[in-house]
């Protein structure tokens, strides 16, 4: 039951997520969103006619990419409490301390949202380690499941998709960090890779844990009652 609770948790979070981006994206006007210029956090900016980093943004469903940075951390968390938080076992505490890491970094992206005064009122730093914290372990645990399998037994395509996933989200935000010219020009594509790679990996452990979930529920009673006066 947990895992099937946990699964449902962690396709909601992806899905939820994808879905209130395009709906932020897709309300601006003038000039309009570009997923390769603008970064994730344009779309919580909450000050109408913002100019940040050069960039112009007004972004009047802000509230809607908040939320879905908030419910992103929360149903992460909850999902990984779910699957880790009974036992012991070292890999279980590292993967469940990765979990918080990330939920509560994207939890931080949500309260503490980009924007011009953020800058100059040093609240930007905070949403810079939100940011941080968010693609950086969102990143490891996949490798982590990739390289260890983990307490959750990962079928090898998901371990194989989670180290491809996971050195791809990582490469793309060295790459956001390195390269300025690329930042300024186009930096909302190394900063999607970086987190699509976990929302991928996300939406890929739900469905698997739901549909193992789904395999391992037993018969009812019925059926094993009508089996045995099967002649």
């Amino acid at each position: 039951m947990h895992r099937r609770i946990a699964g449902g948790l962690l396709l909601l979070a992806g899905v939820q997520y994808a879905v209130l981006e395009y709906l932020a994206a897709s309300a601006w006007h003038h000039p309009a969103y570009s997923y390769a210029v603008n970064f994730i956090s344009d779309l919580g900016n909450p000050v109408a006619d913002d100019v940040f980093e050069g960039r112009v943004i007004d972004s009047p469903w802000h509230l809607v990419m908040d939320v879905a940075f908030v419910a992103q951390g929360l149903l992460f968390i909850a999902a990984s409490v779910l699957l880790l938080g009974r036992g012991t076992g070292r890999l279980k505490r590292v993967l469940l301390v990765l979990a918080v890491v990330h939920g509560a970094g994207v939890i931080l992206i949500g309260f503490f949202q980009e924007s011009s005064a953020a800058l100059h009122n040093g609240v930007i730093v905070v949403h810079g380690i939100g940011a941080a914290a968010t693609i950086l372990a969102g990143n490891i645990i996949p490798l982590v499941i990739g390289a260890k399998g983990g307490p959750l037994a990962a079928p090898g395509w998901l371990r194989k998709a989670g180290t491809a996933l996971g050195i791809l989200g990582l490469a793309a935000f060295v790459v956001l960090q390195v390269d300025r010219p690329l930042y300024h020009a186009a930096g909302g594509v190394p900063e999607r890779v970086a987190v699509y790679t976990i929302l991928i990996f996300e939406v890929m452990a739900g469905a698997t844990l739901l549909a193992r979930a789904r395999n391992l529920t037993p018969l009812p009673a019925v059926h094993h009652a009508a089996e045995r006066v099967t002649p």
